[in-house]
């Protein structure tokens, strides 16, 4: 049961009332959008211009379903008073709250639960910190779960390592655009991204670039662009990838980058 209540419940730190953690589990949470405004939640007892960060640690980020793990939330505002926090699933935007603390001294310790579907979610992380009317400060950051794919008695866990591949050379005017095809094969079960990592290396074996595409889509041809600057002349270019379940490719990918 997810409850909808404004983060001023928990942070308006004179009300004996908001002491108690609202521990309610998140369920459905969606990928990264529409997520919560300062507007549309904490504007109204927190106006004053942050100064400092709020962070959120989750002990795991990779689970499987209904897993239960835990979010520390460091409040690291410059404002006097105590400090409280609230985490919600991005679904909305002007989101119900998943579960909130304070007021109390940071850092505050969250206990959630992974959705029952596969896939990664994004929640928003809010920190205030304040007294009544003192117009105290919020700030707000996000974290990642993913959750592995469902089925009964916990879901399978995407052990599997990736492999990579550089299909084709590539060749590039000196001050233009270079491009690097390259592809990450994830065999199921998988979570569906892995992040690569592109080095570039000289004749001497040096790595002169390093190229950080992202997070992708697995099994499909994947270009990876970048200025190139490099002295004219022959080069090599090494895939390497993660997948999102944290397993590492095996074999490096390689093939060749002319400069003329």
């Amino acid at each position: 049961m997810t409850r909808r209540t404004s983060f001023h419940f928990v942070a308006a730190f004179g009300v004996a009332a908001a002491a108690i953690a609202l521990t309610v589990a998140v369920v459905g949470a969606k990928p990264a959008q529409a997520l919560p405004s300062y507007k549309s939640t904490c504007s109204t007892c927190h106006s004053a211009t942050p100064s400092g960060t709020v962070t959120a640690a989750p002990s795991k980020t990779t689970l499987n379903p209904g897993e239960a793990y835990s979010v520390q939330v460091t409040v690291g505002l410059s404002a006097s008073g105590q400090a409280g926090y609230w985490i919600s699933a991005n679904d909305a935007s002007t989101p119900a709250v998943s579960i909130a603390g304070g007021p109390g001294s940071s850092p505050f310790n969250a206990n959630m639960t992974a959705p029952s579907a596969a896939g990664t979610y994004t929640y928003k992380v809010w920190g205030a910190k304040g007294t009544p009317g003192s117009g105290g400060q919020a700030t707000s950051t996000t974290y990642q779960v993913t959750v592995s794919s469902s089925g009964g008695g916990g879901g399978t866990v995407d052990t599997v390592a990736p492999t990579t591949l550089a299909p084709s050379a590539a060749k590039v005017i000196k001050g233009r655009k270079a491009t690097l095809k390259y592809q990450v094969n994830d065999a199921a079960p998988n979570l569906g991204t892995a992040t690569a990592v592109i080095k570039i290396k000289n004749r001497a074996g040096k790595v002169v670039k390093t190229i950080k595409p992202g997070a992708k889509a697995v099994n499909v041809l994947q270009k990876a662009t970048f200025t190139c600057k490099l002295a004219k002349g022959t080069y090599k270019f090494y895939v390497t990838a993660t997948d999102a379940a944290g397993n590492k490719s095996g074999k490096t990918a390689v093939n060749k980058l002319t400069v003329r």
